[in-house]
């Protein structure tokens, strides 16, 4: 998934699409969409920490978000009646039809059932934005100069070591680094 949350940040630090492009590993159009829909919706950039990056793609793209005519099935029932009368997957979701019929609603096909079966039952998070390898290198470098700073022994050649890395790093994608960590680094 795009991080929007990123390409707003980055463009409101006033870097060109170009540059947010490049930071976040996405494609320029990705950029250029967001922003102007961002701009349509009057989002205020950057954005708060309080919207999940799934609300806040909704707030983008609301079209793309779930359909309100489709039956969303109550898994923690099915599961129940799975362990007990010993159902199949494909049993629930055949269940699963017959009560969003009944409700007056459209039933989800059996493969989009069974991912969001998955997703109900996995042990594992939400899927979030991907960190593209640009935005991974931003927040180590920012956690690097962070734990220099917090050291009980400031050093002062290891933060210019960190700070000459930065600048490289940055001439070699043509960015600017006051624009990406703002006027006082660190």
């Amino acid at each position: 998934m795009t991080n929007y949350r990123a390409i707003l940040l980055y463009y409101s630090k006033g870097n060109t699409t170009t540059q947010v492009a490049t930071i976040c590993g996405c494609s320029r159009t990705t950029v250029i969409r967001t922003i102007k829909r961002a701009k349509q919706i009057n989002l205020s950039i950057p954005v708060s920490d309080s919207i999940k990056d799934k609300e806040l793609y909704f707030m983008l793209y609301p079209g793309r978000g779930p359909k309100k005519e489709y039956y969303m099935p109550d898994f923690y029932l099915l599961n129940k009646d799975k362990k007990k009368r010993s159902f199949t997957k494909f049993r629930a979701w055949q269940k699963y039809c017959r009560v969003a019929k009944r409700e007056g609603y459209r039933a989800y096909s059996k493969s989009q059932f069974y991912k969001l079966y998955q997703d109900f039952f996995s042990t594992l998070p939400a899927p979030t934005a991907v960190r593209s390898e640009n935005l991974t290198k931003i927040r180590i470098f920012t956690l690097i100069k962070k734990s220099i700073f917090e050291a009980k022994e400031f050093s002062i050649s290891a933060l210019s070591r960190v700070e000459s890395e930065i600048d490289e790093w940055c001439r070699e994608r043509r960015l600017d680094k006051i624009k990406i960590w703002g006027a006082t680094v660190g």
